[in-house]
Order: C-alpha cells, then structure tokens, then sequence
C-alpha cells in the first residue's frame, strides 16, 4: 500500500512510487501475489510518503490480520523510487521474513 495522502504522499510524489512499484511487480512477474494498493493516511505523515508491506494471509486462530495491524507489517518511511527494487526483492519477490526489516 502506498500512502497518497495530501500532506505526505501527493505533495511527496507518491504517485511515482505507485507507478514504479506497478511496474516492478509486472516485471518480476509478481502480479498473482502482489497486490499494489492506495491508503489515504497511515497516520505517519511527517514521514511519509509511507509503504506499507504486509501479508494478506496471515491468520493466527480465528482473527484475519490486515493493514499495520499484521504481525508482518512493515511500514516504509520517506520513500524514494530508488529504494523500490530492494524493497520488492527483500520483501516481495525473495520470501524473507518481513519482521526483519521493520522500519517504522
């Protein structure tokens, strides 16, 4: 998910980010487990603009975890496009442990 709020991610260029990591994600042939998202505020805007990786199926008993609340969650601060490629590769396409890489 990338932040697109008016503070930190449109006056940050979040846009690009969005473009850029939609482009990775096709070129690593990740689009059937990666879903690319929007999210108006992750409440971190002096930061920002914010990445927010985690995973979607992560289950523990009954309850379904999603957004900053997955255990696995992984929120990106001041990203710029040029860090996009390693965070894909850490996180995305190299299967390593999230939690390793938390960076809020």
């Amino acid at each position: 998910m990338v932040c697109r709020g008016p503070t930190c991610g449109e006056r940050r260029n979040s846009a690009a980010l969005h473009a850029k990591l939609e482009e990775l994600i096709a070129a690593h042939g990740l689009g059937a487990r990666v879903t690319l998202a929007w999210e108006t505020c992750f409440g971190h805007c002096l930061r920002g603009p914010n990445v927010l990786v985690y995973d979607t199926d992560e289950v523990r008993g009954w309850q379904v975890y999603a957004g900053l609340d997955a255990p696995s969650a992984v929120l990106y601060n001041r990203v710029e496009v040029g860090e996009l490629e390693r965070l894909l590769e850490k996180h995305l396409a190299g299967g390593l442990d999230m939690r390793a890489f938390r960076r809020v």
